[in-house]
Formats: structure tokens, sequence, C-alpha cells
């Protein structure tokens, strides 16, 4: 419908947006906010910015469905609570478009990069996400979705349930603690899932995870290139790693556990034996 072609058109807009700061992108203006911020939308789509409203001129008609984006640079985190009291912790590198005010029979937002939900319980409006590769549909619940360009695509649940469409029209129905991880080879199984939504508290918990999937993970979220030797790369990592922290120490955190050599070039860092 006229919905996908709006979400689409806007995302594809958005690809070509990089930002420096957090922003909120209204049909009317373009701000540009702190990180850590709560945008807050009230039923009528009334818009605040950590409890102060934002003044707006009341030009456009009613029935319209405005949409409006949020785009979270590298490093930085964003919070959304939308009309229908739906709550998002938008992480970095992410990416959503969702309506000022839900109307119609169902509630449909579209989000690339990384994003935390609480959907409001609502049975007769059902709640959909869409992306590039997946559709997903709740109730109301609790879950993550990754879908990073370049990542893996993954959805843990966390309460509730969702049922998962793939863009092969695949479907699957996930309990809490499931992770379904979006490829080829779609899978599902049980995990821990302190280690999926840690990062909506700015800590990255490690259950002895590769450092190369670390590293991995770390480069998206700083917005800079990390590399390491394979070596290295296959050791495993624990404890917890303070996003709120810049990138150098965080590396230096992990080295207190690990002995690797680290090297700066140009914006890239390499992590040597």
């Amino acid at each position: 419908g006229s919905v996908n072609l709006a979400f689409q058109a806007i995302a594809e807009e958005m690809d070509s947006q990089s930002v420096e700061e957090v922003t909120l992108i209204t049909s009317k203006e373009q701000l540009n906010l702190d990180e850590d911020v709560f945008i807050k939308y009230s039923k009528e789509g009334k818009v605040a910015v950590n409890s102060q409203v934002i003044k707006e001129n009341e030009e456009k008609t009613k029935e319209e469905q405005e949409y409006n984006q949020l785009i979270v640079p590298s490093g930085k985190r964003a919070r959304i609570e939308l009309s229908d009291g739906t709550r998002l912790v938008v992480n970095s590198q992410s990416k959503v478009v969702y309506p000022r005010c839900f109307k119609g029979d169902i509630r449909k937002i579209y989000a690339q990069g990384e994003v935390f939900l609480e959907v409001a319980h609502d049975k007769k409006h059902p709640f959909i996400v869409e992306s590039d590769d997946f559709k997903l549909q709740v109730l109301g619940t609790k879950f993550n979705i990754s879908n990073y360009k370049g990542g893996t695509t993954n959805i843990v649940l966390v309460e509730g349930s969702v049922e998962v469409t793939d863009r092969n029209e695949r479907k699957a129905q996930l309990v809490p603690s499931d992770l379904l991880n979006i490829a080829n080879g779609a899978y599902q199984k049980q995990v821990d899932v302190a280690e999926y939504i840690s990062w909506v508290e700015g800590i990255m918990l490690l259950n002895g995870n590769d450092l190369s999937q670390i590293i991995q993970r770390l480069s998206i979220y700083y917005g800079i290139s990390i590399q390491c030797d394979p070596i290295i790369g296959k050791e495993k990592v624990y404890g917890k790693l303070d996003l709120k922290d810049d990138i150098d120490e965080v590396i230096e955190c992990i080295q207190q556990t690990l002995p690797f050599t680290i090297e700066k070039r140009d914006t890239s860092i390499y992590l040597n034996k």
C-alpha cells in the first residue's frame, strides 16, 4: 500500500544522510539533539524533547499521516516514547521512521540498525516493525532488533510474543529468550537475553565472545575501523565494557585481560599479537 511506499522513500532518503548529532526530522524542521535525549510524543502527536514541548505551526491537515524520523550517529543513543506509549531505545548508527500519531488499524514503524522496543499493549491495533529484511508483528512485548547493514540480523525476545516474516515469506514465532537469526540458513535458539540488551544501559556484557565479534560491534558503535590479528580474534573475552568510555579506554580495558599491542593508523585501530 501507500504506507509502504512512504516508508521506502523515507528510508532511502535516510541512507544518504550522515549526521554528527542525534537528529530528529519532522515535516517542518530538523533538530540536533544531545546524546541520550528522551523524545516523547503525546497522544495528539505533540513532541517534547527532554520534557520541553516543541512549539510548531498547526498548518497541516489532521487527516494526513505525518512521519518523523530519528537518526542516531556513531557513539550515541536516544530514547523515544511514541504516541501510543511504546518506548524505543535507539542505538548508535541507527534510524527509525514512525508516525507522529498512529491512525488506522495498525501501528507501523520502520527501523534499521539496533533498537530495543517496549510495545504498548493494544490488541485491536497490532504493532508492526518493518525493516529491509524482515517484518515483525507484535501485540505487546519487549524485544531487541539488530540489523546493521553488512551485519547479521538478530531479533531477541525478552517478553511477550512476536511473529517474524522474512523476505522469503518464511514465518517464525518467538517465545521469550529466543534469538532468531535471519540469514540464508535462518536459525532460532534460546539465549541469555542480558547480553543482547545490556547496551540499553550503556554496557556491553561479554560471556566468552570471540574478540573478533566484540571488535565488530565496537566498530559499529564507535563508527571507527577496528581490526585484529586472526589469532587473537579467536580469543574469548569475559566481563563487561562501559560504552560511555571513549574507544581507547574500552580497548585498554580489553587489553588488561588479553595481551595484544595496539597500533593506530589514520582512522583505524589494529590489534596485533
